[in-house]
């Protein structure tokens, strides 16, 4: 059986999961590493493919969307002025050395206003993120930089994108075999009320199988225009629905195997 039809199995065919435990070592890590393949360019490929697209590339994307702007001597100066004020969001920069914003402490209130803030004046940036309010002064900054030395960094920019790409998808893919230890142990549990008699590697295995689901769950939710909380979902897609797969699995496996009827084959011609 191949993979692509092992995943698609694994999804609602738990009767299945007998059969993947008899794979081997290879084949099931195989499954592995080419599910979070498909994963990773579903969530991190496209979206960085569409980019690249839309914007024409890095260096057109700055030609385009960035200003003009030199940092020199720990001061900023921006070509620009510009002012977003929607929602939960402000964002403000204005870099005239005559118009400079109160220090983070002194704004306190005002930045309680907003859940996304970034101001930026001519000697510091203040940035408000997921309630975390930092800022820093540019003189703090022992290097000049501007807009012309940022497009010289274009051709090394997407070396930069394939190796942060390259690493987060090994990252990623370790991380997802730890998830299905975890769901191994969790299964132990199941295994135990059910009164299945499993190995605890044969736990492990379906417990690789039983994260196809929640990971397809995952990757239709990061494309929804919405923001929805990360850790609670994130914890029962990742674990709840994968155990929820391997409690069905075990219903299955305690089934009585269908043996067809002695003398029967499908060759048979008489």
């Amino acid at each position: 059986m191949n993979i692509f039809k092992e995943m698609a199995l694994s999804i609602y065919s738990y009767k299945s999961y007998r059969s993947f435990l008899n794979n081997k070592k290879f084949k099931v890590f195989g499954f592995g590493v080419v599910l979070m393949i498909i994963y990773f360019l579903i969530t991190m490929g496209i979206p960085l493919a569409d980019f690249m697209v839309k914007s024409g590339g890095i260096g057109t994307a700055i030609e385009e969307y960035v200003p003009d702007f030199e940092l020199t001597n720990g001061v900023l100066w921006v070509e620009d002025t510009f002012l977003y004020d929607y929602g939960d969001t402000y964002v403000e920069i204005d870099t005239d050395p005559d118009y400079v914003f109160y220090s983070a402490g002194e704004m306190w209130d005002f930045l309680n206003d907003y859940s996304d803030v970034i101001m930026m004046d001519s000697e510091k940036i203040i940035i408000k993120d997921n309630g975390q309010v930092q800022e820093l002064y540019f003189d703090d900054i022992y290097f000049d930089f501007s807009r012309d030395e940022l497009m010289k960094w274009v051709p090394y920019a997407y070396l930069i994108i394939g190796i942060t790409m390259a690493v987060a998808f090994v990252w990623m893919t370790a991380w997802f075999f730890v998830g299905a230890l975890f769901v191994a142990l969790l299964g132990m549990i199941v295994r135990s009320c059910m009164k299945c008699n499993l190995t605890f590697g044969q736990l492990y295995v379906m417990g690789i199988y039983s994260r196809t689901l929640p990971l397809l769950i995952k990757a239709v939710l990061s494309f929804l225009p919405f923001h929805i909380p990360l850790f609670p979902l994130s914890f029962v897609i990742n674990f709840g629905v994968s155990v929820l797969i391997l409690a069905l699995a075990m219903q299955k496996l305690k089934e009585p195997e269908v043996q067809p009827p002695i003398g029967f084959s499908s060759g048979m011609g008489n």
